[in-house]
């Protein structure tokens, strides 16, 4: 039976122990909970570390880098001597090391323990791994017989809606919101965070109980506790990036049709669905990011993805999907 998790009990407190999670291939040592990630073996080294700081921010010499608004959000991106300072409207200020190994949330009792969970877990860690080389991308994946397939796009347009519906029609989750994407010989994705974020409406539409037993309410629903079986623990060859072209129900009849991407558009389309953009990171980052973004169009194929948005078509969506993927 699927339980539903109280997002008050994630609070940090003086007294919270250091935790180790599973997360995007590594390993995260926390002072603040994570209900929606795995626990890490205890042998595991930490690949960061997040802590949590009670006092103000320490006043440094910054340079601003870049910013980035979402309707009443704002991001701005600093550099100081030794790191990043990353500071979001909704959820506080984080400082990152240079190396990416270290992320200090400075607390305030006001920012929701969700929106900081995210934070953590999208833009921060997201600029941890891209100093490590890796291509983040705003998007879900899951795992079709051992190779992964990937959906990006804008907010909105029904990545992980169409992630889960997959993995309960018998696919893995690789991953939710972030794809971290390691370009190579094959292109390669990281497994993400085992769990999804729906809206309500949609977390009691699709038939949950059979991969998963967690829900965490919230602005979104967190869907998480996933079970061994409808997750990708281990980094997954990509064979498919869909880039998502939402389709109203009313202009046609069918279901989806796609369209390959040539190389170059394709790096492209990429470059546009990184999980970090352009105006936060500034421009050398972003040259960094359309390198990679060009490393994995050239082996991985791109297809634009014109799906009707429908709920009563999803279940045909995803057997089109499938039938894809096996004949690839």
């Amino acid at each position: 039976m699927t339980s539903v998790f109280d997002p008050r009990a994630t609070s940090a407190s003086d007294s919270e122990p250091l935790r180790d999670y599973s997360a995007f291939g590594g390993v995260l040592r926390s002072e603040l909970e994570f209900p929606e990630l795995g626990v890490a073996p205890e042998s595991a080294r930490p690949d960061w570390t997040l802590r949590v700081d009670r006092a103000d921010p320490p006043q440094c010499a910054l340079t601003f880098v870049g910013e980035r608004h979402v309707r009443q959000e704002r991001y701005e991106l600093s550099r100081f001597p030794g790191g990043f300072r990353l500071v979001y409207s909704h959820a506080g200020t984080f400082d990152i090391s240079g190396d990416g190994a270290s992320i200090v949330w400075y607390h305030r009792s006001e920012w929701a323990p969700e929106l900081v969970r995210s934070i953590v877990l999208g833009p921060a860690i997201s600029l941890a791994l891209e100093l490590a080389g890796f291509l983040c991308l705003h998007g879900s994946a899951v795992a079709i017989d051992g190779t992964a397939v990937a959906f990006v796009g804008p907010k909105h347009f029904g990545k992980s809606t169409l992630a889960t519906a997959l993995t309960t029609a018998g696919a893995r989750l690789v991953g939710d919101d972030l794809l971290v994407v390691s370009p190579g010989q094959p292109a390669t994705v990281r497994p993400g965070v085992g769990s999804v974020r729906l809206w309500a409406d949609m977390a009691a539409t699709l038939p949950l109980g059979s991969v998963c037993d967690t829900l965490i309410p919230g602005v979104k629903t967190t869907v998480t506790g996933f079970t061994d079986e409808a997750l990708a623990v281990t980094p997954t060859p990509l064979s498919a990036i869909y880039v998502l072209s939402p389709v109203a129900k009313e202009a046609t009849t069918g279901v989806a049709w796609r369209e390959l991407l040539a190389p170059s558009n394709a790096t492209i389309a990429l470059a546009h669905q990184t999980k970090l953009p352009a105006s936060l990171v500034g421009l050398r980052a972003a040259g960094s990011q359309l390198k990679a973004a060009a490393a994995v169009a050239a082996t991985v194929p791109v297809w634009t993805l014109h799906a009707v948005r429908d709920v009563a078509r999803l279940g045909p969506l995803v057997r089109q999907i499938i039938d894809w993927s096996c004949v690839e």
